[in-house]
């Protein structure tokens, strides 16, 4: 097979992962609409497809959008912030076991708590500003995300740190060239669940003590009964957070280079090795 035959059949096999749940979304589409006819079902209980499409094209740009805006920013503020938080929080809980033992059940019995009953609190606390959605945004991603860092870090076999220590190799060290690298897979996976934790944690926190964000705006539509821009403001806000699943996604795949062979370097060298074998230019399976 020819380095331009195994090119082609690479693009096809990522267009044929892509068509089917694009055809999925297609047809799930298409039997709505038809319900919604047949039905005959009043727009402010079920509004159709179209009407949404429609309701995106007026009020996209002008309502819509902003209030999204409003919300990324308090979705990427509280996401950073449990980025950190879960980063300080998984190391000590590895390297102590006094805070382990006695943080650990604090830290999973705060999300026995409806997260909705919090905000109110943190209003009163901290004022009617973005403050308190930052904050509850952070408390929604920051569990996954410290889940899964611990998961990781432990899952190392003490065979290999004792062969690092034989190299005199230091504590750091071995953090940070043998306990991080075998735990990032485990850790994206985390960054992955909170990336749209975040998003619903932030839409929430906005339902409560806020004047603006994409989460008022569908309050406030679900009061008027305006549900076809309520079905608008979730789709923009599904799109929003299967872009940011998706660019954690690219981040890892540039992060682990050992995990995730890269098709175009491998199209590179088979085009100078024709001879080389179809198993060297084959997509890797995930």
């Amino acid at each position: 097979m020819t380095a331009q035959k195994r090119r082609n059949a690479s693009l096809l096999s990522y267009l044929g992962d892509a068509a089917l749940p694009l055809g999925i979304v297609v047809a799930l589409l298409a039997l709505w609409e038809a319900a919604v006819h047949l039905l005959k079902i009043q727009p402010f209980v079920l509004p159709a497809p179209t009407e949404i499409f429609k309701e995106l094209l007026i009020s996209g740009p002008t309502v819509i959008l902003p209030q999204l805006h409003v919300t990324l920013i308090e979705t990427f503020a509280g996401y950073f912030a449990a980025v950190i938080i879960s980063a300080i929080l998984s190391v000590l809980i590895l390297y102590s076991s006094t805070f382990r033992r006695g943080v650990l059940p604090l830290i999973v019995a705060s999300q026995t708590i409806p997260i909705i009953t919090m905000a109110p609190v943190l209003v009163i606390w901290f004022g009617y500003n973005s403050l308190p959605r930052i904050i509850i945004t952070a408390i929604v991603a920051f569990f996954p995300l410290t889940i899964a860092a611990v998961t990781g870090l432990k899952s190392l076999e003490p065979q290999f740190i004792d062969f690092f220590r034989s190299l005199n190799a230091t504590p750091a060290q071995i953090f940070f060239k043998l306990r991080l690298p075998v735990a990032l897979p485990s850790i994206f996976g985390g960054l992955k669940v909170a990336a749209t934790l975040a998003i619903i944690g932030a839409t929430i926190s906005e339902w409560v003590g806020a004047s603006q964000g994409i989460g008022y705006l569908i309050a406030q539509d679900t009061a008027l009964l305006n549900t076809t821009r309520v079905f608008a403001s979730l789709t923009v806000l599904g799109v929003a957070g299967m872009a940011l699943f998706g660019l954690v996604g690219l981040i890892e795949r540039l992060s682990m280079p050992w995990i995730y062979a890269r098709p175009s370097m491998a199209w590179l060298r088979a085009s100078q090795n024709p001879r080389a074998p179809a198993a060297a230019v084959a997509r890797p399976r995930q």
